[in-house]
């Protein structure tokens, strides 16, 4: 969001960005299109950490079935 904030270039946004305070960028709704995004989540093995294993296991909760 900073690039667009700062008036370069067009992006697709997630809705969750019209609630954004000082918000610096004006949003369109987009219709007729099916857009899905892949996402993936690394992490160093060397560095276990709690806040990591919840962040796996929120992304597991998300993610459907045969992706």
């Amino acid at each position: 969001m900073p690039l667009l904030s700062a008036g370069l270039g067009i992006s697709f946004a997630p809705e969750w960005t019209e609630g954004l305070p000082n918000r610096a960028f004006e949003l369109k709704a987009v219709r007729g299109i099916d857009f899905r995004i892949g996402l993936g989540v690394a992490w160093n093995k060397e560095d276990p950490t709690a806040s990591r294993d919840d962040i796996v296991d929120i992304a597991r909760s998300l993610a459907r079935p045969g992706r």
